[in-house]
């Protein structure tokens, strides 16, 4: 079986930054852990990435994204051809209509 590629787009990334400044108040062992875990769990989806349940807000569905949890984070992608395109990571009780 074929592997997807994995691209994190430039609004993850910032998204991915920012929950890094917020690691900072952990302590130092548990926030490396923590941010290990997720891009652990990001890069797994090289396998299966179709296995993650469409989002489920409306507007998300619609643009074919996927979700995936992670502790308090919940992890948007769309599969695009063999590739993964992380387009977001947001604290899961964030509003998410504000990005649309």
């Amino acid at each position: 079986m074929d592997e997807y590629n994995v691209k994190i787009l430039s609004p993850a990334q910032l998204d991915i930054l920012d929950l890094v400044d917020n690691l900072n108040t952990m302590p130092p062992e548990t926030a490396i852990q923590y941010y290990d875990q997720l891009t652990e769990q990001i890069g797994a989806l090289t396998k299966s990435p179709e296995s993650y349940p469409l989002a489920r807000d409306t507007q998300f569905r619609l643009r074919g994204y996927r979700t995936m949890q992670f502790n308090d984070y919940t992890v948007f992608f769309a599969i695009r051809g063999r590739n993964v395109e992380i387009r977001r990571v947001l604290y899961s009780k964030k509003q998410y209509e504000r990005l649309y």
